[in-house]
């Protein structure tokens, strides 16, 4: 899968709630790994999911409900 096909994807947790649609995409430059999916931004907050916690992809991103969920601060970057 092409990292450009997460955006806008939702995600649900394994208990079937809405948590949010892929807005970012979190990745180790030099393992070219997915460490994190980001979603929700707010005032330069972005809420991420570890990779780990994902245990399906398909129509909808399927994450584990018990993994903790951590926000952190974002740089925006200014659209051209």
């Amino acid at each position: 899968m092409k990292v450009s096909e997460y955006y806008d994807m939702p995600i649900y947790s394994d208990k079937a709630n809405y948590i949010g649609e892929v807005q970012d995409v979190v990745i180790d430059i030099d393992s070219g790994k997915i460490l994190g999916l980001g979603f929700g931004s707010r005032g330069g907050k972005v809420t991420t999911v570890p990779y780990e916690s994902v245990l399906a992809l398909g129509d909808i991103i399927l994450v584990e409900s018990k993994r903790t969920m951590e926000r952190t601060t974002v740089e925006e970057e200014p659209e051209s």
